[in-house]
């Protein structure tokens, strides 16, 4: 089943790696103990997600950007001037958990780091290390990662390589080069994928940085290219799937609440909202849950499906038509 999670966290956040997984393990938790929506409240769905055990995967796969990295940056560069550049590989970084830096931008662990703990996998290695055992998860995220390719942004005048580490497209070439050393032949893929996790991003927040950063566009304008972010994100989960069944697509944090944008595009408290976030660059994104849904969506969301809602978790499990007989069902 595919999820799109789009979350309002609170703008004064002391940990939002901590915050953002345990949405996620419940979101996971409660679709589990809800049979995927099958006539379950949020309230019985709460319940039975208390009471229900862990879901058991194969592993865990995940894809994105520096919200996700656990060490790809760092595999990836070539020399030690290219590490000392980066401020991931020095102290303060990890020192909350690890000890040290690990490559991880964060003082500990990432949002990835505690699903995969709370499901009882392994810690994912980064799918440019060599020498590890990716059959309990991968993860393919790197600094940079975006949802349009380079390509696109280098006909829009754009060079910055930063946004050249590994698109979505990239990310999931990696994967697929991956998958036979980590499940053998194409049948034997299909069933070992059917009963692991994916998580998909979040993807967004660095296109959307593009356009800000590098081309200086309001959020307004910046909102034009959402359609084109939102169409990537919808093929590469598509391209994804590969007999895939539990996807989750998660919402990017507020873009106002970031530290870089408040010196360069704040200017007094009117810009400020109540939590000290520019209260126009927390438009971005707008909501993308209709939008990757539209095509095929069966109307709003029933009314049984299970909600989140003291998580302030919104647009959970919209039906979408499934592709084809067998297939599986779909849902945002």
């Amino acid at each position: 089943k595919y999820f799109q999670v789009t979350m309002k966290l609170p703008s004064l956040y002391l940990r939002p790696s901590l915050l953002m997984a345990s949405l996620v393990i419940q979101l996971i938790t409660v679709v589990v103990a809800s049979g995927g929506g099958s006539g379950t409240t949020s309230s019985t769905a709460a319940a039975a997600a208390a009471a229900a055990p862990t879901k058991k995967y194969n592993a865990m796969f995940t894809f994105g950007d520096s919200m996700d990295e656990t060490g790809n940056i760092c595999v990836g560069s070539s020399n030690k001037t290219e590490l000392n550049v980066l401020t991931c590989t020095h102290p303060p970084y990890g020192e909350t958990y690890f000890g040290r830096p690990s490559c991880r931008w964060c003082d500990g662990r990432v949002v990835v780091d505690f699903v995969a703990q709370a499901l009882g996998l392994p810690l994912l290695p980064p799918s440019k290390a060599k020498g590890k055992d990716f059959r309990r998860g991968v993860n393919m995220a790197i600094t940079g990662g975006t949802a349009m390719n380079f390509s696109f942004y280098k006909s829009l005048g754009i060079e910055n390589l930063v946004w050249n580490h590994g698109s979505l497209d990239t990310q999931i070439q990696w994967f697929k080069e991956l998958l036979p050393s980590i499940c053998g032949r194409e049948q034997s893929c299909k069933g070992y994928v059917r009963k692991s996790l994916f998580m998909f991003g979040a993807y967004g927040g660095n296109d959307y940085n593009v356009q800000l950063l590098e081309r200086g566009l309001t959020p307004e304008q910046a909102m034009n290219y959402t359609p084109k972010i939102v169409g990537a994100i919808a093929n590469g989960v598509k391209l994804i799937a590969l007999g895939a069944v539990h996807v989750v697509v998660p919402g990017i944090f507020p873009t106002g609440c970031l530290p870089i944008f408040l010196p360069l595009f704040g200017d007094g408290d009117a810009d400020l909202d109540d939590a000290g976030c520019l209260k126009a660059y927390n438009l971005l994104p707008p909501d993308q849950v209709p939008q990757l849904d539209a095509p095929e969506a069966g109307g709003s969301p029933p009314a049984e499906a299970p909600q989140l809602d003291e998580a302030h978790v919104r647009g959970l499990l919209r039906p979408r038509v499934p592709d084809g007989p067998g297939a599986p069902q779909v849902w945002v």
